[in-house]
């Protein structure tokens, strides 16, 4: 076999391995489809009573998870990942709860500390195909960026866990989001009384 033949010989080995990474993504890629339009059907009918939003789709996976440090909002990645997303667009007293994923940079005196106030709330789930688990994200009932002393702990924690028990602990979110939701309207109606009065 001469050289010509062993550099084709090499080249054809590395297309089929190549081929066979992007089957290997593509069927992953199926896996969390088929897992989380699973996931959605089960909880959509609520959510949508509820007159919040929930949508599936695919999303570059830098945006599949919560962003924690400055240094996490300059990841890039080619990955895709499926992911559903609950957001409270149509909420005034929720929409824009969420923790803010902006952070001042290691250079200035501010590190470490988010940049401007709450950001646009929403809940994500995402499936991991290595250990079969769902992951769900809150990200709701932020106050200037602060848990609230009165909500369960849990509305702000994140789970890995079966079907069962992220549905579990989604229902421990959205039951304290709406109390939430429900106290700051009750403020909110009472501040435009209170104006009301003035200019009667």
């Amino acid at each position: 076999m001469n050289l010509k033949e062993m550099i084709n010989d090499n080249i054809a080995v590395l297309d089929a391995e190549s081929n066979h990474q992007e089957m290997l993504a593509e069927q992953k890629l199926e896996r969390q489809l088929e897992a989380l339009r699973e996931l959605r059907d089960e909880i959509q009918p609520t959510i949508k009573e509820a007159g919040y939003h929930i949508a599936l789709f695919k999303q570059n996976k830098v945006f599949a998870k919560k962003m924690r440090t400055y240094e996490e909002t300059w990841e890039r990645s080619d990955e895709h990942v499926w992911l559903i997303q609950i957001e409270f667009e149509y909420s005034k007293c929720l929409k824009n709860t969420g923790e803010s994923e902006s952070y001042y940079a290691p250079t200035t005196r501010y590190a470490g500390q988010h940049c401007g106030s709450n950001a646009s709330a929403y809940i994500k789930f995402t499936w991991d195909d290595d250990k079969g688990l769902y992951h769900i994200i809150p990200n709701v009932a932020f106050a200037a960026n602060e848990e609230v002393k009165e909500l369960d702990p849990l509305t702000y924690q994140e789970l890995k866990g079966t079907k069962e028990m992220v549905i579990e602990r989604l229902a421990i979110v959205l039951a304290n989001a709406m109390q939430y939701e429900k106290r700051e309207a009750e403020c909110f109606a009472k501040h435009q009384a209170w104006k009301e009065s003035l200019n009667g």
